[in-house]
């Protein structure tokens, strides 16, 4: 599935990192891809529940919290984002250079204990 990304949002504090593309779906409507991850109360859950859980606003799964990264890999102007339930191909040609390197600078933050694999071409 390729999705066009039109922009990409940070929010970064003590308790939660998260980057969010909006992916337009149509010229009306708008979807978030979301990789977000729990710093507050990450060490009082079980290690196969620590890391970035990834929700997209299109998908329902039964088991929607267990939706964790895997991996992502960055290469041009794309993002394979691929996850326990799912894979997302984000075209980011959209984005400046700028975000997508504060991009990649955030993911080294939700992988700082390498629950998913990183890879940068």
């Amino acid at each position: 599935m390729e999705n066009l990304a039109n922009f990409i949002s940070f929010e970064e504090t003590d308790k939660d990192i998260i980057i969010s593309f909006a992916i337009y779906n149509d010229e009306t409507s708008i979807s978030s891809l979301i990789l977000h991850r729990t710093l507050f109360f990450e060490e009082m859950l079980p290690v196969e529940e620590r890391g970035v859980h990834v929700t997209y606003e299109n998908d329902r799964y039964e088991q929607e919290d267990f939706n964790m990264l895997k991996s992502i890999k960055i290469s041009g102007k794309n993002v394979l984002i691929e996850s326990t339930f799912r894979h997302y191909n984000v075209d980011i040609s959209k984005i400046e250079k700028n975000e997508i390197n504060e991009m990649v600078e955030i993911l080294n933050k939700q992988n700082y204990d390498n629950k998913f694999e990183l890879q940068i071409a």
